[in-house]
């Protein structure tokens, strides 16, 4: 009985930490400027949180967001997991926007499909 408890626990606590990873490829930009960008993006999501990780004109930026708070949790926008900010995030035409709310890092994306 032990070890099934064991397996059980062993079971559940590495699917509700770790994180299915899709890569796409779309277009991207930053806040401000007009010019557009091919980029990469990685989207993953667990039990506890997503993020949204872009690469493109030799820069990365993250978004993270918990899920833990029935969807009213806001999204953090930085360079590294060190640098994230609070940030809002909205719509521009076709594309995924992040702002932060107190720095001046902004960014959008948008997947080809």
């Amino acid at each position: 009985m032990k070890w099934i408890l064991t397996l059980l626990f062993i079971t559940f606590s590495s699917e509700s930490f770790a994180y299915k990873i899709t890569d796409y490829s779309g277009e991207c930009l930053t806040l401000g400027e007009k010019k557009t960008y091919s980029c990469t993006i990685q989207k993953g999501v667990s039990g506890g949180g997503k993020f949204v990780y872009l690469q493109f004109n030799q820069n990365e930026y993250l978004v993270e967001q918990s899920t833990s708070c029935g969807g009213n949790c806001k999204p953090y926008l930085g360079t590294t997991p060190e640098t994230v900010k609070v940030a809002k995030n909205f719509k521009k035409d076709r594309y995924d926007c992040y702002q932060q709310e107190q720095g001046k890092l902004g960014v959008c994306y948008m997947i080809s499909k």
